[in-house]
């Protein structure tokens, strides 16, 4: 299954780096409480929501080349 962009509800194709946004557990900060996908494109909405919620934030962008990453 394809995801889809947490921002824009567009699904997320395989040729097109994206961003993944975690929110870690507080209790455990080395296990992710909330999983989201973004475009690239959509890089501001992601910022924001992280501003928006005090927690700690990891976010991650994959490329399409295995190298890159």
């Amino acid at each position: 299954m394809k995801p889809r962009c947490a921002a824009c509800k567009k699904r997320i194709t395989k040729g097109e780096p994206d961003l993944v946004l975690c929110r870690m557990d507080p209790d455990n900060p080395m296990r992710a409480s909330v999983r989201l996908v973004y475009h690239v494109r959509c890089q501001g909405t992601a910022l924001e929501r992280a501003a928006a919620t005090p927690a700690l934030w990891h976010m991650t962008h994959r490329y399409i080349e295995a190298e890159a990453n």
